[in-house]
């Protein structure tokens, strides 16, 4: 029985092709580009949070603002401290 592997999966090239998964820039510690967002929950000058397909994307740190706002990509700029990610499987069962 030939195995295939998960990123050569229908489901996982399906993904791909469907530009579901998120990207997450990063430059120095002064801005942040994701792309393929799905919703902007909030954002302060201290904590933004979005939403992607899979995770909820926390950025910490002074300053923060959003810059760049276009079709399903944000660009976060501001003294960036921390990123945490939250899985949305996660937070759903909470």
């Amino acid at each position: 029985m030939k195995k295939t592997r998960p990123d050569l999966s229908f489901f996982g090239k399906v993904r791909e092709l469907s530009y579901l998964s998120s990207y997450i820039n990063i430059i120095d510690n002064n801005a942040a580009v994701i792309e393929n967002c799905k919703q902007i929950i909030e954002c302060n000058e201290v904590m933004a949070k979005v939403l992607t397909g899979s995770f909820e994307v926390e950025i910490w740190g002074s300053g923060l603002a959003l810059s760049n706002y276009c079709t399903e990509s944000v660009e976060i700029r501001g003294k960036i401290e921390s990123v945490k990610l939250v899985s949305r499987k996660v937070r759903e069962r909470e």
